[in-house]
């Protein structure tokens, strides 16, 4: 059953139509079948619009609460229990229910496991990472001037068909811990080449302390391009976050994110290295619908076979914003920007003492729309600039996508 209604304090009064009333009860009918039926995000939609069309179903928005915790957006129920315990006046009972909920970061009794598939098809500027400039230049010592790359070294445009499966099993013996795996695929229609496969597998840790939270991430990537393993990764990644305060009508909190990854390349050892980043975070859940989460901080590179240009060093910023349309849909937007710095010149006898300098931005918008049953379907925009003080290394990358993903 739905949660006991407590009386609000709000003064907003009820509709009095009797056909306003009918809806009500018909949308938190629906809300308990789909409940009944496990259905959860479904009756978080009907429910929302409950609360939505009469403010004074505190029952209603308890329930959403707790919607959201099994559902493991541990934020968004933590500022819906904040928000009850604010604006209505609610029973003991309902009041111990609510701090225990909080205090435990609103985590269910016993986590389900996850599974996410997608499936979709694209278009890409640049399949091939070709450059920008078809000319080179080299340092005049070389006595090679410039010289022009050949057409087939250059940007080529291709379609793709991509999919993903990702999943995520609670381990029942060892609280807060799950295993984690994943597989994606891009295959291009013509350029074979440069199809991609990133195999993942690892173990996520999860606790909350002095009511704040910390994570640990640790994941193994396999990265094929064409028929070869191109890359391998061992990357441990770590966040603290403090507890959610309220200012004013939004809920915000800060963290510190590290991440610490291994990189080898089979094919070319030259390049196998240690990465390092350190970010501060911060997140925020504005109003009911938009989320912001931002990451910025230094990043090192440290080469195990003096790669050319020796260390580098720079900076990772990320921006995502989320705005979320209940049945109509969600807005996903993602602003990126990684900057390195070469210790040294790159190549003295090709390039003089030029250091390579490398800025990458990129910037995403994805909209997905709720079909039912966990289906919905998705279409994506992206673009991705690779600015590097050796022109042989600049690049721009455009796709668009469209495809239907499932989440369980």
């Amino acid at each position: 059953m739905c949660a006991a209604g407590p009386e609000a304090r709000a003064q907003t009064q009820a509709p009095d139509d009797a056909y306003e009333q009918t809806i009500d009860d018909d949308l938190q009918a629906q809300a308990q079948q789909e409940m009944n039926n496990g259905q959860r995000e479904n009756a978080l939609v009907l429910l929302k619009e409950l609360v939505r069309r009469d403010p004074r179903r505190a029952g209603a928005l308890l329930d959403v609460a707790l919607l959201y915790c099994q559902l493991g957006e541990h934020d968004l129920a933590y500022q819906t229990l904040t928000h009850i315990e604010s604006q209505y006046q609610v029973p003991v009972t309902i009041e111990k229910l609510i701090s225990f909920y909080k205090a435990n970061a609103c985590l269910p009794a016993t986590a389900r496991p996850k599974l996410m598939a997608s499936i979709g098809g694209g278009v890409t500027s640049n399949a091939n990472f070709g450059p920008s400039n078809p000319f080179v230049t080299f340092a005049p010592s070389t006595q090679l001037g410039t010289l022009e790359l050949a057409p087939s070294a250059l940007a080529h445009r291709d379609q793709y068909l991509e999919s993903t499966l990702q999943g995520e099993l609670p381990i029942a013996a060892l609280p807060g811990i799950s295993v984690l795996a994943g597989l994606s695929a891009r295959q291009y229609v013509s350029l074979h080449d440069f199809d991609q496969r990133i195999a993942t597998f690892g173990v996520a840790h999860q606790k909350v302390f002095t009511q704040g939270e910390v994570d640990n991430q640790l994941t193994a990537n396999l990265l094929w391009l064409g028929a070869s393993v191109y890359q391998r990764n061992l990357e441990w990644h770590g966040a603290y976050w403090s507890p959610a305060t309220l200012l004013g009508t939004t809920q915000a909190r800060a963290g510190l994110d590290f991440s610490a990854t291994d990189a080898t390349y089979p094919g070319n050892s030259l390049y196998d290295s240690a990465q390092f980043a350190l970010r501060a975070a911060f997140q925020a859940h504005i109003g009911e619908r938009t989320t912001v989460l931002l990451f910025v901080g230094p990043a090192w590179n440290a080469s195990y076979h003096g790669a050319p240009g020796g260390a580098r060093r720079g900076y990772n910023a990320w921006l995502g914003l989320d705005y979320e349309m209940n049945r109509y849909g969600r807005l996903e937007a993602v602003l990126q920007e990684n900057t390195l710095n070469d210790a040294a010149p790159y190549d003295p006898v090709f390039f003089g003492n030029i250091y390579q300098r490398q800025t990458v931005q990129s910037v995403s918008l994805r909209y997905s729309y709720p079909i039912a049953y966990g289906w919905s379907a998705y279409t994506q925009l992206s673009a991705q600039r690779i600015s590097d003080t050796i022109s042989l290394f600049s690049y721009t990358v455009r796709t668009a996508s469209m495809g239907l993903s499932w989440k369980y």
